[in-house]
């Protein structure tokens, strides 16, 4: 079973920067009620991952300033990058399979 990531802004550089595979963030907060329903989807993803790509959650108070040089005005946002680059974004509860979709498109 694949353990989620905590994303720091002290560890963004080096977690998503240097990583290869396709890297999903979920930027989230602890009062946000659609957060907390994606949650469990995020943790799916995952374990249903390990090893292809990387999914990680960013709680964005403990990280205001990640969120704000990502410009994340509004959780929970998923964030997709690839490569350094961010290669796709989208807003609100997810379906998983959208989510999954969005990894294999960037394998």
């Amino acid at each position: 079973m694949s353990e989620l990531i905590d994303l720091t802004q002290d560890a963004f550089k080096t977690l998503v920067g240097d990583e290869t595979r396709p890297v999903l963030v979920d930027f989230w907060s602890p009062t946000c009620g659609p957060c907390r329903l994606l949650a469990p989807v995020i943790a799916k993803l995952a374990q249903e991952n390990e090893g292809k790509a990387v999914v990680m959650k960013c709680n964005v108070f403990d990280n205001m300033e990640l969120a704000a040089s990502l410009n994340v005005s509004v959780v929970p946002t998923i964030i997709v990058f690839k490569n350094k680059e961010i290669v796709a974004r989208l807003t609100g509860v997810q379906k998983q399979s959208k989510l999954q979709e969005l990894i294999d498109a960037n394998l």
